[in-house]
């Protein structure tokens, strides 16, 4: 026996673009359809219907050489095709709860008990229903007898083709009905062929029942040459061009004759429902679906409909788009069959033998290695192109950065020359500039300190730049060996009146020089008790806080102060000294002439004195712009 857990996923191992020609073969027509699924779109490329009588295809050897110059025109696809029904057996076995391992052996011990005794080998295959049971595990189980299968291949001719899958009419109209828009999910299909009558029962989209009589469109045509006696194909006509059934031309004798093949078919049906009731509403809630050449006869959907009381609907059409796809009348079987061979079943069954099985399986991998080399030789030559392209890239690349660079080099030589010129010209300015900022920012810092004695209980008995300030001796050097007034301050200076004291810079003070800062030194009294005199100068420091004149103000150390203020206009215990230092100035250090212009160097401001101390010989003091 060959078991389905080793049968072939085919949509695993097949390109993206795939083809198959489902083979549907009846006695009088045969019906082809070439199918392909293109990344997971299934599209119908032909449909071809051969009418064997018309086209004078009467013995098997002329129906094989149709058949295989039509397979060489479409260009040899794999083969899809049908079995007839009444040749193999399908129906739901329930097994009990087993590990998965298990679930082949006793399906085929069940196969052998429903076929009996045989000298052929069965082939079988099953699939899993879902059910919402917890204690059942239901199973689709298809088989027939190996040789009514190679008996059909060979029958059609086709031994050497590339058969790829073997399957049911109705497992194919299972397939096909549910890729359609069905009706309903419980549907009684029924296919009246030429030879035999196919019912299948859908049962939540699922197939529940198939089963076979052999009473189909044959039995109509034979059963009329017997009445009118004449020959078969003028029965047939007859009955193709007449409405044998309805008034004016109803025949009582035929009448009977499809009343017979309606009471097997409630036999059949009858049967099935007696062992699966259905719900409240029974029968009555399964759509009745009709499909098959059979039922193309005039008035016979009429009939039916009146007198048998069968309400037949025509196969569920859809848009035929990529999303939902129909088949074509009449087509109904081999769509189907296409589908399961593409992989778009959802209820899959395969008959197919072992050897053909091995076969397909050597083919596709075949396919598979020459699909891999096609797939490297295309690489590979892609990568040829690729690297060729980026060589002569690189080579104009090269070439083009070359040019450049000349023309780089020239600019840069001109723009050195201009940079050269600019950069005197500034330098030869920069003092001026300097100056000026200078003096801006010690004009506005007298403005704040004259703005911050207003209101206020202080006043300031000492202004000096931070370089003359601290090129001062500390106030303990003054202390043993303070010089005269008229040697700090100069001969007409009256620092009570005048609330400014500048001292003259000492040389031997030049190692001081490193505390200085660029800004100011004000030094300030403060009368009243010590908290108000605290409130006042955090008043004060706050306020020149906020200005953006300076980067820090702050009290001085008192190891770092000087005694240049005249001792007459201080209070000793409300007297604070300020250092008041500049933010960053732009205008300081010379430019740099060997660096590039874009790398800006952040230069901090240094002030400059605002005032110059008169030398002992008593020259006017001069100030800077």
């Amino acid at each position: 026996m060959s078991g389905s857990l080793s049968r072939l996923k085919l949509q695993r191992v097949r390109p993206p673009v795939r083809r198959v020609l489902a083979l549907d073969a009846g006695s009088r027509r045969v019906k082809l359809l070439l199918a392909q699924s293109d990344f997971g779109r299934f599209h119908v490329l032909r449909q071809e219907m051969l009418d064997l009588e018309a086209e004078g295809l009467v013995t098997p050897e002329e129906i094989k050489a149709h058949l295989q110059a039509t397979l060489q025109s479409l260009g040899q696809p794999p083969v899809a095709l049908v079995l007839p029904q009444h040749v193999s057996i399908s129906q739901i076995i329930d097994l009990p709860l087993a590990p998965e391992s298990e679930v082949d052996k006793l399906i085929a011990d069940e196969t052998i008990k429903l076929s009996g005794v045989s000298e052929s080998r069965i082939v079988y295959d099953f699939v899993r229903l879902q059910t919402s049971a917890h204690n059942k595990q239901p199973f689709w189980v298809t088989f027939s007898q190996e040789g009514e299968i190679r008996e059909r291949i060979s029958a059609l001719g086709l031994e050497q083709e590339e058969l790829c899958e073997v399957t049911t009419t109705a497992n194919a109209l299972i397939a096909a009905y549910q890729r359609s828009p069905a009706l309903s999910s419980r549907a009684v299909l029924v296919h009246l062929g030429a030879e035999s009558t196919v019912v299948v029962v859908v049962v939540a989209g699922q197939g529940a029942f198939a089963t076979s009589f052999q009473m189909g469109g044959d039995f109509f045509t034979r059963a009329l040459a017997r009445l009118r006696n004449c020959s078969e194909e003028k029965a047939e006509r007859l009955k193709r061009e007449t409405d044998l059934l309805n008034q004016p031309q109803a025949s009582a004798e035929f009448c009977a004759v499809v009343d017979g093949w309606a009471a097997e078919l409630k036999r059949q049906l009858s049967e099935w429902f007696q062992q699966n009731p259905a719900p409240a509403s029974g029968a009555a809630s399964f759509d009745l679906v009709a499909c098959g050449g059979g039922f193309d006869q005039p008035g016979l959907f009429d009939y039916l409909r009146a007198k048998a009381a069968f309400p037949f609907q025509t196969w569920p059409s859809g848009n035929n788009s990529e999303t939902s796809p129909a088949p074509a009348k009449g087509f109904e079987v081999a769509f189907g069959t296409a589908l399961q061979a593409l992989g778009y079943s959802r209820q899959p069954v395969s008959l197919l033998p072992d050897d053909y099985r091995i076969a397909w399986r050597k083919n596709l991998n075949r396919q598979r290695v020459e699909w891999a080399s096609l797939a490297l030789v295309a690489l590979c030559v892609l990568v040829l192109a690729f690297g060729t392209w980026r060589k002569l890239s690189l080579i104009n690349t090269q070439q083009t950065l070359l040019s450049t660079i000349r023309a780089g080099q020239e600019a840069v030589e001109a723009n050195e020359l201009l940079t050269g010129d600019l950069i005197t010209e500034y330098e030869n300015l920069r003092p001026i500039f300097a100056a000026q900022q200078n003096t801006i920012d010690t004009l506005r810092t007298l403005s704040l300190l004259q703005q911050a004695r207003s209101n206020r209980s202080l006043w300031f008995v000492l202004l000096a730049d931070q370089q003359s300030y601290f090129s001062q001796p500390p106030a303990a050097l003054l202390a043993t060996n303070r010089p005269a007034r008229t040697n700090l301050l100069g001969a007409a200076l009256e620092p009570p009146r005048l609330g400014i004291f500048v001292p003259r810079t000492n040389p031997a003070a030049l190692t001081n020089l490193a505390l200085a800062r660029p800004g100011f030194i004000a030094e300030l009294s403060v009368p009243g008790d010590a908290e108000t005199a605290r409130q006042t100068l955090s008043d004060l420091v706050n306020g020149l806080k906020q200005q953006r004149l300076f980067s820090k103000v702050d009290l001085l150390s008192d190891d770092l102060r000087r005694s240049l203020a005249d001792s007459k206009v201080t209070i000793p215990e409300r007297d604070y000294v300020l250092a008041l230092d500049f933010a960053e100035t732009d205008f300081l250090q010379p430019t740099r002439w060997k660096k590039p212009v874009s790398s800006r160097q952040n230069i901090k401001r240094t002030a400059r004195p605002a005032f110059i101390v008169p030398e002992t010989s008593g020259e006017p003091n001069q100030a800077n712009p």
